[in-house]
């Protein structure tokens, strides 16, 4: 093992949306564990959307701050290098959120409400999993269609983002409990993607005839709304929301980069007009209420052959700043989006 290691700071808040130059890689000892800490040797990293909650310099939401030369936080998976802590041994593989670097300690007996690193079972499915369809994305799906939307048999379901760690798992949950799963997405090659996933009906929100694509996508309206955008997306799916329709919302990644008050005219009349006069259930949550019970659900339908989960590989922790910023300026991605930082031993 070298004795130096590659990690990524903030080099400054991003103004907007991030952009590569808003990030340092750094060249540093490697650190040591102490007592009853872990030394992890970083297998992957997740780059999450919500991350840029952190990157604001006044403080909007999220309960994690990030400052300038920080190393950048995030959720991985890891590799247990050397171990000072009775519960971990050398080789186990765990799920925690170590950040963006090389390698780090970790003590487990002083972890954050998320709790100490969970491990991995290795048998159960590819480790890389653990970030995506059965950790918090899957944590995520699960919350927002099972128990949020409430979603049954026969109904119809319209997902935006649908291309995207969430929504990929979200619309295949939604065909598991007999109904229609509609996917929104951007480009071509993300919309034949989730048609291949078993989505029944895919609208490009990029297309020219988008509008057209959603009234064909969705003959009779639809039940339920997993909102993972907000914005334009958003306002186009409101005419089709049939009465007492359920809205999900566990995103609004049109807005990230925004204050508390963005630029353009006011649609909040019109939103609250549809409220009302649909009788629409709009409910947030965090996704990490999907619980154990999410994640076992999904891992048995996995087994099953009833849900596949996708992946998207940059590799090297050297191309996790411009991969990051891409989730908000159009890539074509599909399903998670994660960093190979090192093989597995």
């Amino acid at each position: 093992m070298s004795n130096t290691m590659k990690q990524v700071v903030l080099a400054a808040y991003p103004c907007g949306n991030p952009g590569p130059s808003d990030f340092r890689i750094e060249e540093v000892p490697v650190p040591e564990a102490g007592a009853r800490e872990i030394l992890l040797r970083t297998l992957y990293i997740a780059l999450d959307p919500l991350i840029r909650f952190s990157l604001d310099e006044k403080v909007l939401s999220g309960a994690s701050r990030m400052v300038p030369n920080a190393v950048m936080i995030g959720p991985t998976v890891c590799e247990v290098a050397a171990s000072n802590h009775p519960d971990y041994a050398p080789g186990d593989v765990v799920e925690g959120r170590s950040g963006w670097q090389e390698y780090s300690v970790v003590a487990p007996d002083q972890s954050d409400y998320r709790g100490p690193p969970r491990k991995v079972d290795r048998a159960l499915a590819p480790v890389s999993t653990a970030l995506g369809a059965l950790g918090g994305p899957g944590q995520t799906a699960y919350e927002g269609i099972v128990k949020v939307g409430r979603v049954a048999a026969g109904e119809t379901v319209v997902i935006s983002a649908a291309a995207g760690a969430v929504g990929s798992i979200a619309g295949q949950i939604v065909k598991v409990l007999g109904a229609r799963a509609v996917g929104i997405a951007g480009g071509t090659v993300k919309c034949a993607a989730l048609l291949d996933l078993g989505f029944d009906a895919v609208a490009d929100y990029k297309a020219p005839d988008f509008a057209d694509q959603l009234k064909t996508a969705l003959p009779e309206g639809a039940n339920v709304y997993l909102d993972n955008v907000g914005g334009d997306v958003t306002l186009a799916v409101m005419p089709h929301l049939k009465r007492g329709a359920r809205m999900p919302m566990c995103g609004f990644i049109a807005y990230y980069g925004v204050g508390m008050e963005g630029p353009g005219p006011d649609h909040l009349p019109g939103f609250y007009r549809q409220i009302m006069a649909k009788g629409l259930e709009i409910k947030g949550f965090a996704g990490i209420f999907g619980g154990q019970k999410g994640l076992e659900d999904i891992a048995g339908w996995m087994k099953a052959g009833k849900i596949r989960f996708a992946e998207s590989m940059v590799e090297g922790i050297e191309a996790a700043p411009q991969a990051f910023s891409s989730v908000f300026s159009g890539h074509d991605h599909v399903g998670k989006l994660l960093v190979r930082v090192a093989p597995e031993a």
